[in-house]
């Protein structure tokens, strides 16, 4: 073997050393999902959930540049099993938020293509945590007296980001924006 290959071997593994630790972690910035619960509609159950969004001073940066961050809210209604869990109902809503440094303001994208304008970024963050899904759970997949898991996870969408930012926001933990599912008992 070269030896000149041996120092670029030492310094590939070097840095997948110093990589791999922002890779396994999430850090301080995930989200996280606080609350959740089943309210009753006139066609079944609506999702209620709040969940605590964390920006990365990197993810603020991007912000405030004009990239659109998004976030997919995954919701499942599960029953218990022995083994696993069975999933009764399941779907995605997809929220974003961008600044609009013309305007001086950031806009909320909701599922179902409704928006929101706020003039702060907390005002705007707290909009996007309060989880008011308009997609009833079907009255019939719920019965009495059955106990189910209401599961719920939000996945930051790094494939929404920009072409150039994408790889950096796979390596980087301040781009580590998701929570991992979190899960409520829910007796109906």
């Amino acid at each position: 073997m070269p030896s000149f290959t041996k120092p670029l071997s030492y310094a590939a593994l070097m840095l997948c050393l110093h990589i791999a630790p922002g890779v396994a972690e999430a850090g301080e910035y995930a989200a996280r999902i606080e609350y959740a619960d089943l309210d009753r509609v006139d066609d079944g159950y609506d999702v209620q959930a709040h969940i605590d969004y964390q920006l990365s001073p990197t993810a603020k940066e991007a912000l405030h540049k004009g990239v659109r961050l998004t976030w997919d809210v995954a919701i499942e209604l599960r029953q218990p099993g022995v083994l696993w869990d069975t999933i009764i109902h399941k779907h995605k809503l997809t929220y974003s938020l961008q600044f609009h440094a013309l305007l001086n303001q950031y806009v909320v994208q909701t599922p179902f293509d409704r928006s929101e304008m706020f003039l702060t970024l907390s005002a705007a963050m707290n909009f996007m945590a309060a989880v008011h899904d308009s997609m009833p759970i079907p009255a019939e997949l719920v019965v009495g007296g059955t106990p189910y898991l209401l599961a719920v996870k939000t996945q930051f969408n790094r494939e929404q980001l920009p072409i150039p930012l994408r790889p950096v926001a796979y390596l980087d933990n301040q781009w580590f924006l998701s929570s991992a599912w979190h899960t409520w008992p829910i007796q109906k």
